[in-house]
């Protein structure tokens, strides 16, 4: 399957008006049950926030090129998510406008025909079902006698359109992955001085520790030792260090010795803090966006087959309107059926 045909059948779903008229249109009432399908539609994509947006972020945006084939990649996925998702609340207020078009359902069933066959070139195309299969399908809708039945018909094109796209779903969340790992590298690529500089001031910091350790022992020993100390290189004038057994003065000045050292690394440490500081910030940022983005892709593909699984429902002839749109049972049968290619 073509890597970049992500969502393509229904982002092709704008034949008829759309969403600026559907609150006029149900007004009439005369297809209550899909202009409930609709409606839910589109409460439902309402309530989906985005992906990572450039704009939003302050201390990452740097590390983002928009000429780069990593963002490239994020970008487009990206805007085929959004369209997709567009475009299917269209098809959902198109059902309205055919459901109501003036006559009987022969005449609602010939156009939704119509609708739908302009589909057949694409959806062979990329390999969503073969042309035998697309022919039957569209066949079998025409000979329907009611409106809702031809809906029901149609379903096992809608449903390979959906999955197809809620599969497609995983690219997008590995291009993100990919494009979080090459920021990172070039975020830690630019603060490379200050990443060392942290490493070698922490090292510095944990040897003068550990000298104070072996200077307070040697406070409770009747023989102390200082070798360890002596080999250890932290103490910067070794003549402070006695051969033999040390005094207590001799301890003395070596602790006065390392703590001067210790307040020398603290205010070093204080002068790099800002930057250090830039430098988790940035990681922060671009990890909370990321986190972000993969986790409304998931959303974004358990709406989409919500979606798909509330048409096939209404189709059916389920009674009850308020039960098409159960994201807790998509949810519970996507896990069961194929956790991993859904969570």
């Amino acid at each position: 399957m073509k890597k970049h045909h992500l969502f393509i059948l229904l982002s092709l779903l704008i034949a008829l008006p759309g969403c600026a008229t559907y609150k006029k249109k149900f007004k009439r009432k005369t297809v209550a049950n899909i202009g409930f399908f609709a409606d839910s539609t589109i409460t439902m994509l309402g309530g989906l926030t985005y992906t990572l947006d450039r704009e939003d972020t302050l201390l990452a945006r740097r590390f983002f090129d928009v000429d780069a084939p990593e963002e490239q990649l994020v970008i487009q996925f990206d805007q085929d998510l959004r369209k997709t998702l567009r475009n299917i609340v269209r098809y959902s207020i198109d059902l309205v406008n055919i459901a109501e078009i003036d006559g009987e359902d022969d005449v609602r069933i010939k156009a939704y025909g119509r609708y739908i066959t302009q589909f057949r070139d694409v959806m062979i195309d990329n390999e969503l079902i073969d042309s035998k299969g697309f022919d039957s399908t569209i066949a079998e809708v025409r000979q329907q006698t009611e409106f809702i039945q031809a809906l029901k018909k149609a379903q096992p094109l809608l449903n390979a359109a959906a999955m197809s796209a809620a599969l497609g779903v995983e690219d997008y969340i590995h291009a993100v992955e990919a494009l979080a790992d090459k920021m990172d590298a070039r975020i830690d690529e630019d603060y490379a001085d200050i990443i060392r500089y942290r490493i070698k001031l922490e090292r510095e910091k944990f040897d003068v520790i550990s000298a104070f350790e072996i200077i307070y022992d040697a406070y409770r020993m009747e023989e102390p030792n200082l070798d360890e100390l002596r080999t250890s290189g932290v103490i910067w004038t070794p003549e402070i260090i006695p051969e033999g057994r040390p005094t207590r003065d001799n301890l003395k000045d070596i602790g006065e010795h390392l703590h001067n050292r210790l307040q020398s690394l603290d205010v070093v440490q204080k002068e790099m803090e800002p930057n250090w500081q830039d430098y988790l910030s940035t990681h922060k940022e671009l990890d909370k966006h990321i986190d972000l983005s993969i986790k409304n892709a998931h959303q974004a593909r358990i709406v989409i087959l919500t979606w798909s699984r509330a048409h096939q429902k209404m189709a059916s002839g389920r009674v009850d309107p308020a039960q098409w749109f159960d994201i807790g049972e998509v949810t519970k049968s996507l896990v069961k059926t194929a956790p991993k290619a859904v969570l």
